[in-house]
């Protein structure tokens, strides 16, 4: 939402037709050149080919197209809100993309450090930093674009190594029977947090200090140094170290979990994850390339949705803020039915159906809602923002799909096999933003387009995968093999 606000749009749009243009000047003029000889060698008139050179003069130095729309809520041309850096289309892509470059490959890595160190000692810190980097992102972009590039690098390792804790947190505070409506709050939570921040950052672009943008990362740090505070008096890893807990919750969560204090080393002694069964499964690949598609989907609304209602929907920015909270209101509606939908789905038809069923209708109708997204414009916003909140709103159903399909097939490995998937399909947050970029070089709705249908093609390829290869019942490799102590005393004897 920043680097709506923080982006000189006006002056990107004429360098790069300047640009354009010189090099078509450059290709007109050697095409004049020939065709002068031409003519000269047939004895044609020097007046045709001066009309001709005219007219050719004029049509290089045409303007690109512009939209006649026009609405209290869009921006036109002469009032449109520029900001003060000059970065093209690629460095803004590169900079979207950043934070997943530091995000993706440390995935594991958080892990580890969660298991060894504990979550309350390694979210803690990475969340402390995360609001440190976070406040100096204004000074970062006054150094250079590169020096915030590397910041937001920076943030995606604290992203890494803190995000993970929330899955992690569940292993010893959700009760059996309570883990997946917890983990719809938790998820819902990530929605809450976009319905909130997009308007609140359009408004603080307009209205806020420091000269309006900055202050959208000085009250994201600020408000994350008082979550910091929260997290050390309230969270400890388990309710067997926990001060404050009462009794009967204690009990509760111990006897539900069968929590002891000798639970984090026997963790440790385990033996380690088959990973030659695990990449070699086709329910795991299929269950990855289910959340590869889907993240592509979110993360290209996440990252790009802002810049679309600019570009093509000609938002300002404060509507812009408004009305990008929208598709994630729906998400976070759809979220919250659900898990009880499936609950349903799963009693009456089965797993398979439930599994299958939320995975078609999370992508492929989402795929179709894109396409003929893209082929509106800023004459038909309601039409255009109905389909985004619809198609969006529906995405939520992976959770209930591939995601929780992990659980089905991975056993005691579904740790592992979800810090994997993760890293696998956090890609897109690191593509996405490159790709718009490429593709809308000139921000016309032909060039989104091609975003659309590339998101589209992809989503539903990757659902058609999971359909087929899906499975919903522990595969071999996961299945954790035990002895009686009878039988043992058995097989030692033999």
């Amino acid at each position: 939402m920043a680097i709506v606000c923080m982006v000189n749009h006006t002056a990107v749009d004429l360098t790069a037709h300047q640009q354009q243009s010189s090099l078509e000047k450059v290709s007109k003029n050697h095409t004049k050149m020939i065709s002068y000889e031409a003519h000269r060698y047939a004895n044609l008139s020097a007046e045709s080919l001066n009309e001709t050179s005219v007219l050719e003069s004029d049509d290089v130095n045409a303007p690109y197209s512009t939209s006649s729309c026009n609405s209290p809520i869009q921006a036109n041309d002469l009032n449109r809100e520029d900001g003060e850096y000059n970065w093209s289309k690629d460095m803004q892509g590169l900079l979207l993309g950043a934070l997943y470059w530091g995000y993706v490959p440390l995935q594991i890595l958080g892990g580890y450090l969660m298991t060894r160190f504990g979550i309350r000692r390694t979210v803690g810190p990475c969340m402390f930093a995360m609001s440190i980097l976070t406040l100096l992102t204004h000074a970062a972009a006054l150094i250079s674009p590169w020096a915030l590039f590397v910041l937001r690098i920076l943030l995606g390792t604290t992203n890494a190594m803190g995000m993970p804790g929330m899955f992690f947190i569940l292993t010893t505070w959700g009760p059996s029977e309570e883990k997946g409506r917890l983990l719809s709050i938790i998820f819902c939570g990530n929605f809450v947090s976009n319905v909130l921040i997009f308007p609140i950052a359009g408004l603080l672009c307009s209205y806020g200090f420091a000269g309006g943008w900055p202050s959208i990362f000085y009250v994201s740090g600020i408000a994350n140094l008082i979550w910091c505070v929260f997290w050390y008096f309230i969270v400890y890893d388990s309710p067997l170290t926990h001060p404050h807990i009462h009794p009967k919750e204690k009990e509760y969560i111990v006897a539900s979990l069968k929590l002891t204090s000798k639970s984090s080393t026997e963790r440790k002694s385990r033996k380690g994850a088959p990973w030659r069964h695990i990449f070699t499964s086709l329910p795991v690949i299929s269950v990855i390339c289910a959340q590869f598609s889907m993240n592509w989907g979110m993360y290209l609304i996440l990252s790009s949705l802002p810049l679309y209602m600019r570009e093509i929907l000609k938002f300002d920015v404060k509507s812009n803020g408004l009305f990008t909270m929208l598709p994630f209101i729906s998400m976070w509606f759809v979220l919250s039915l659900s898990g009880m939908a499936s609950d349903w789905t799963s009693r009456r038809f089965g797993l398979a159906v439930a599994r299958k069923s939320a995975t078609i209708v999370g992508q492929v109708i989402p795929a179709i809602l894109y396409i003929i997204v893209s082929y509106l414009d800023c004459e038909s916003i309601p039409l255009v923002m109905a389909l985004l909140c619809i198609s969006i709103g529906l995405m939520a159903t992976n959770f209930v799909g591939p995601i929780v399909n992990f659980f089905d097939i991975a056993g005691e490995h579904v740790g592992q096999v979800m810090t994997l998937s993760n890293t696998i399909s956090n890609i897109p947050g690191i593509l996405t933003p490159y790709i718009v970029a490429e593709f809308t070089k000139d921000n016309t709705r032909e060039q989104w387009q091609h975003v659309f249908f590339l998101t589209a093609g992809l989503m539903c390829f990757c659902s058609l995968m999971f359909v087929v290869f899906s499975k919903y019942s522990t595969q071999h490799w996961a299945v954790e093999i035990t002895v009686e102590p009878e039988e043992n005393e058995k097989l030692n004897e033999l």
